[in-house]
């Protein structure tokens, strides 16, 4: 146990070391990260009440809620179905945080802690916390997203409509309003005119 949580915050303070290096993206306040988090939090409980309902009738307990977070262990889940589930996770919430503008990096760390959230403050209510999880969704689901952002930008360039709709697919937040600090006003005022130039980068 006492390795687990020497591993859990050596990872923490390097992602967040990653975090600090100087990006072209906007600075985000405490409030930004916070909403965020929270959004992607709420998510996953919504995502488990619907899915697991079954699982929640016939194991679910606020006792282990309590309980399960401190004893993590080694799920018996397959390999192959690990590494697919938790990668698909993992690669909504790191585009999810590209999307709120995060850098790469940075959206690896918020990927991270969503799922520690996820492990130890979500599905901790039937089932301990699963090791594998815990680096396999956001390491994995980080590298899967990274491929699907890069593969959607290129293909929302192309001439084809269904070439297109295949890039929103792979990356579904492309079709959310932008990062609202992408959008910038200028008023344009003139001797017998009155305007507003608009720029929306994305």
């Amino acid at each position: 146990m006492k390795a687990l949580i020497a591993v859990l915050l050596t990872l923490l303070f390097a992602a967040q070391g990653f975090a600090a290096e100087t990006t072209s993206t906007p600075p985000h306040t405490a409030g930004d990260y916070a909403l965020n988090f929270g959004a992607v939090y709420v998510a996953q409980w919504s995502v488990y009440l619907l899915t697991q309902e079954k699982t929640i009738a016939d194991h679910g307990s606020w006792d282990n809620f309590i309980n399960y977070p401190g004893r993590p262990e080694f799920d018996k889940d397959s390999f192959d179905y690990n590494i697919f589930k938790h990668a698909l996770a993992g690669q909504y919430y790191y585009l999810f945080y590209r999307y709120r503008g995060y850098s790469e990096t940075e959206a690896f760390a918020w990927t991270f802690l969503s799922s520690l959230a996820f492990e130890f403050a979500v599905e901790t209510y039937t089932e301990p916390p699963s090791i594998q999880d815990i680096y396999q969704t956001p390491v994995f689901g980080t590298l899967v997203g990274m491929g699907f952002e890069r593969v959607s930008h290129r293909l929302r360039g192309q001439d084809s409509a269904w070439m297109r709709a295949l890039g929103y697919a792979l990356n579904p937040f492309t079709l959310l309003s932008n990062y609202p600090q992408e959008l910038a006003a200028m008023p344009n005022v003139g001797t017998d005119s009155l305007g507003l130039n608009l720029s929306w980068r994305y």
